[in-house]
């Protein structure tokens, strides 16, 4: 019953707010995050054709297939740095916000302008980590996507090989078809 009532979004505004509701992290995005996600997929394209000559719309397929885990790679390195980034300005942050102009003053007379400043630096370093659960995500998809790239680069190359290798062969069966009969000795 309350199907009938709750069919989702019909305005185009709608419908594109509800296209987005799950999205958390863009880690498992079936689509490009931006403009710039696109042009890079195409650039590989554009590479990879280059590199790989496809005869065939199996072998575009495969190259597009590669392309889009390069770019899903990308993206994780992306979404790694910026957690990082993320993480150093939380803890500058907090190191701006919480040591107190007394202890700042008394870190000062005892240490000296340079020593504080280093002190500063040791712990953002030491503390600019990213949530450790996230980063594990991130490097479980980083794993899967580096096998399936392997996965994906041995499979283009091998059905290329096998393409050379037929039209190899399908040019030598040709040259002994058309060969000069007058050799053969029928007698």
């Amino acid at each position: 019953m309350s199907s009938t009532k709750s069919t989702g979004p019909k305005s185009q505004a709608g419908k594109l707010i509800s296209s987005i509701n799950a999205f958390k992290h863009g880690l498992t995005a079936q689509k490009w995050l931006g403009p710039e996600q696109q042009k890079y997929f195409e650039q590989i394209v554009k590479s990879l054709t280059a590199e790989y000559l496809p005869h065939t719309p199996t072998e575009i397929i495969m190259i597009e297939r590669v392309a889009i885990t390069l770019t899903k790679s990308k993206r994780l390195n992306d979404i790694e740095d910026a957690q990082y980034k993320l993480a150093k300005e939380l803890v500058t942050q907090k190191l701006n916000g919480h040591i107190s102009p007394q202890i700042n003053t008394i870190l000062r007379l005892v240490q000296g302008d340079v020593a504080q400043n280093q002190m500063k630096l040791k712990l953002q370093q030491d503390a600019s980590l990213p949530a450790l659960e996230t980063m594990n995500i991130i490097h479980r998809q980083q794993n899967t996507l580096s096998r399936q790239l392997s996965k994906e680069l041995s499979e283009l190359i091998t059905v290329i090989k096998l393409r050379k290798n037929l039209e190899a062969n399908s040019g030598e069966s040709r040259q002994i078809e058309g060969s000069d009969e007058s050799e053969w000795d029928y007698e």
